[in-house]
Order: structure tokens, then C-alpha cells, then sequence
């Protein structure tokens, strides 16, 4: 039988087939560089830094059905651990015999200081519409601690997270079974900072989706922060139905949240996938922010333009200036200002003189001028970054369109992206081209250059092998070590 898979990607459930051809797209690469055999193939959604407490050392976490970690300072390919036992779920599964599945397929990972979290799905088969479609999906945590060898020991168990995975269960009720979860919106995301101590992880149960099948995602939605197994909600659509702590209600982690990252003693979120700072070894606060918020631009801002909007929290600040050269400015809190600076959407909510409460949509002014754009001219919408000493790296891609492959911008030495993108001096835009979806991208160092860096990715694609025109033994981990001077499967 003809076998379905599942993936998540910008909180949708959607679905993958599979068949084979000849790769034409890297037949010119091959004559130069002779591939390896990967060893994680697959649907990789991200690239998460984690780490045992006590060990002292830093690794990466992946899934594409099962979980892998890989010391991150390895420098030759391969190396990733498959991790099984102390309370992870079993395989996905089929039973020819009786048509029934087993087991559950982990498709998301995350990680904070402390804990590392896992979102997976048990599928079954969909006997009337002849089609597989998950059935339950469930949210993982687990506390590793320095083990034999410095290699992380899990025993201390997975677990799942009760809290989240109840409300998870009422929201997919509540979804038209004839959309198979098309319509479902569950996101887990983290800030995957350098700095371990600025490590936060998020689960949004609803909200935003592609499909509008279902007015559910509109009202129905819960932002939590995970601690563990006692996770926060932290904002939601309906108070009465889930309590959450006033006191740290962001008025701006709204049903439409896809990342977050931590700048100047805080998280900032933002509706577009993977946001990113310029934070490493020698730099432990960023002073650079990325969001890649248009398909053609890239976004970013200077620790110098937060603390200019930060220094004027109590007065006027300029916050944009028209294309006939008059002035928006806006005399408010610091945490409107903040969230002005990251690029989101703000709205303000106050009291009036008559000590009515009331909420007014600032959506009418555009992002400010400190947030500085770069154009790149891509088809495709950026879905990922990197960030080296001299450049900043940005794949392409979405859960409906062909992938754009892979972008550079260059950076100065406080780390403000050129205005326009450069070329590799590697094989990376021949390996990760068009079509390919380049769901992720992790560098190592930070604060050492693209040539010397260990870098990795994770490359995708939409439809089948023959409409994609690629073949399945590229779609995995790729990754580019200094000793090798090139791209390659991993």
C-alpha cells in the first residue's frame, strides 16, 4: 500500500509523497564532489542546541521519526546517536495482517536550559478515504544530566507533559475530521540561543494555520512556556478556560506566534519561523537581532537602536517616518517599544479617563526605521538562518511551494548585514538550490567565519521525487566542516 508521511512545518499538518527518478539537479555537483552516504535522511523540521547539566559540553538534538544527538564541536560526518528507551515512544509501525499502526513518529524537537521537549504524532489509517492521518499527538520532556563519557544520560525519563497534551487533545476534537488534521495548528519552537542561560522553550496549541477550513484556530489558542513538566501559559484566546499569570501576560505573543529569540534580558517573538541573534562564545549578549519577515527582505537591528528606543521609554520615540517625509511617533511603554523594534505588530491596550479598559491596534504604523532591511531576491520565503562572523546564511522554503534553496548576506564587524546578498566561496548554492526546502540551519561558532565554521542543514522538498525533479537520498542532514572545504550529505 502506498504509505503517507506527516510532517509539521509553520504549525500545519501536512502531507508528503514519495516516488523515484533521476536526480538531474545534482549531476553537475557529483562530477565535482563525491557524495556521501547519508545517515539521517528524511523530514528534519530543526536543528536545536542543548545541554546535560553538569557535562560542560555542548550537543545537537534532531528528529525525523526517531531522535538523534551529535556532539556539536565533531567535526566529521556521521557521529549522530540514535536515542531509544527511558520513556520515549516506540517506532511508527504497520500491521499488514490487520491494517492497524503502532508506535509514534517525533517530528519536532525543542529545547531550554534544563529540559528538552519532543512533539510527536501516532498515525492510523483512515479506512473511507484510504489515506494514513494522525490520531493523537503528544508533547515529551526530559531533564538529561552528564553521563559516562560526557555523553548525556537520559534515565531520568521522557515524560509526557500532561498539561499541554490535554489541551491538545480538547483543541483536535474540535477540528472537522474532513480536513485529516490539515487544519490542525500545533507549534512547538525555542529560542536555540548559543548562550545556554538564554534558553527558552514555547508550545502554541491553535491559532494560526494556512487552511482557514475551521474558524476553531481563530479563538481557540494557548501559548505556553515550558518549564519542565510545569508549563506557563503565558497568553491564550480563552481566560476562562485556562488560567495563566497576569503578571507575565505579553501582549505580543499573539495566536500568529512562530519564533522567539532572546535580545538585551529578554524573549521577543515573532510571526515568522527561526529568528536569530549574533550571540557566541565571545559574545554572550547579542548585539544583532535577524528576523526574516518578507520573502525578499531580511530584517535586523543594532543593540545601539534598542537602547536609543529604550533610553526614550518615557518620552517620544520615532517609530517611522512616511514616504512624503512626515514623522509617526509614539509615546509609550517600554514593552510596546521592544516589541516595535523586533518588527511585530503591536497592539496597546490601556485605560481611558473614564477608567474604561480599551485596546487600540497600532497596525497602521509600519516597523520602525531602526530595523534595518536587506534585499534578497528570493522566490521563495526565508525559512531559516546562521549566523558566522563575516556572513549570515538564510534558506528558503514553505509547506506548499518548491524551495529557493540558499542565500549569503555578508556581514561588518559589528555584524550589520550588506544591503544586497554575495556569493558562496563553497558549494553551498549548488548543493542547495531550487527546489530544495532548507527547513534548517545551525552554525556551531557564531563568532568564527563560513570557511572555518562547522555548519549544518536540513534539506527538503514538496510533492514527489519525479515533480520536485530530485531524488529522496538528499532530502536529510547536510553539513559543511573546515576540513572538507564543502557541502555534503551527513
Amino acid at each position: 500500500m502506498r504509505k503517507f508521511f506527516i510532517s509539521v512545518f509553520i504549525t500545519v499538518l501536512t502531507f508528503f509523497f514519495f516516488s523515484g527518478c533521476y536526480d538531474a539537479i545534482f549531476q553537475e555537483i557529483r562530477t565535482e564532489v563525491e557524495l556521501n552516504e547519508g545517515s539521517i535522511s528524511g523530514f528534519i523540521n530543526n536543528i536545536v542546541r542543548f545541554s546535560a547539566a553538569g557535562s560542560g559540553r555542548e550537543f545537537l538534538i534532531i528528529s525525523d521519526g526517531n531522535l538523534y544527538i551529535k556532539e556539536a564541536s565533531s567535526a566529521s560526518a556521521g557521529n549522530w546517536i540514535k536515542l531509544s528507551g527511558f520513556g520515549l515512544p516506540e517506532p511508527v509501525s504497520y500491521s499488514y495482517y490487520d491494517g492497524t499502526f503502532s508506535g509514534e513518529h517525533i517530528f519536532k524537537v525543542a529545547a531550554d536550559k534544563d529540559h528538552l521537549y519532543a512533539l510527536s504524532y501516532a498515525p492510523y489509517y483512515n479506512q473511507d478515504k484510504s489515506r494514513n492521518v494522525p490520531k493523537d499527538l503528544y508533547l515529551y520532556e526530559c531533564t538529561p544530566k552528564a553521563g559516562a563519557y560526557g555523553l548525556p544520560d537520559f534515565s531520568s525519563g521522557w515524560h509526557r507533559v500532561d498539561a499541554v497534551n490535554s489541551k491538545i487533545k480538547e483543541y483536535v476534537s474540535l477540528l472537522n475530521a474532513d480536513y485529516f488534521s490539515m487544519d490542525a495548528s500545533v507549534h512547538l519552537f525555542c529560542t536555540n540561543a548559543y548562550n545556554p542561560e538564554h534558553r527558552k522553550a514555547y508550545i502554541r496549541v491553535g491559532g494560526s494555520s494556512p487552511y482557514d477550513y475551521n474558524i476553531i484556530n481563530n479563538y481557540f489558542w494557548v501559548v505556553y512556556e515550558l518549564n519542565g513538566g510545569s508549563p506557563e501559559v503565558i497568553n491564550c484566546s480563552d481566560k476562562s478556560n485556562v488560567s495563566y499569570n497576569t503578571s507575565k501576560k505579553d501582549y505580543f505573543v499573539g495566536k500568529d506566534v512562530l519564533g522567539a529569540f532572546y535580545f538585551k534580558d529578554s524573549v521577543h517573538f515573532t510571526n515568522t519561523l527561526n529568528p536569530t541573534t549574533n550571540e557566541s562564545k565571545s559574545r554572550p549578549d547579542a548585539t544583532f537581532a535577524y528576523l526574516a519577515y518578507d520573502t525578499e527582505y531580511l530584517s535586523s537591528f543594532s543593540l545601539d537602536d534598542y537602547n536609543a528606543a529604550s533610553s526614550n521609554a518615557e518620552g517620544k520615540v520615532l517609530v517611522h517616518t512616511n514616504s512624503d517625509g512626515s514623522q509617526v511617533f509614539y509615546e509609550g511603554e517600554y514593552s510596546l517599544i521592544k516589541a516595535y523594534l523586533a518588527g511585530v505588530y503591536a497592539t496597546r491596550k490601556y485605560t481611558d479617563e473614564g477608567g474604561v479598559e480599551k485596546e487600540t491596534s497600532l497596525e497602521g504604523v509600519a516597523r520602525p526605521d531602526a530595523v534595518t532591511r536587506t534585499y534578497m531576491n528570493t522566490d521563495s520565503t526565508i525559512c531559516s538562518l546562521a549566523v558566522c562572523a563575516d556572513s549570515l546564511l538564510m534558506g528558503t522554503g514553505s509547506y506548499r511551494s518548491s524551495g529557493d534553496g540558499i542565500y549569503r548576506v555578508s556581514l561588518d564587524a559589528n555584524g550589520k548585514p550588506a544591503l544586497i546578498t554575495s556569493s558562496f566561496v563553497t558549494n553551498a548554492a549548488d548543493v542547495m538550490c531550487k527546489p530544495y526546502i532548507v527547513r534548517s540551519l545551525l552554525s556551531v561558532e557564531p563568532d568564527v567565519t563560513e570557511l572555518k565554521n562547522t555548519i549544518y542543514a536540513s534539506m527538503d522538498y514538496i510533492y514527489t521525487e519525479s515533480a520536485a525533479g530530485t531524488s529522496i537520498e538528499n532530502r536529510g542532514m547536510w553539513a559543511y566542516y573546515p576540513a572538507t572545504l564543502e557541502w555534503n550529505r551527513d
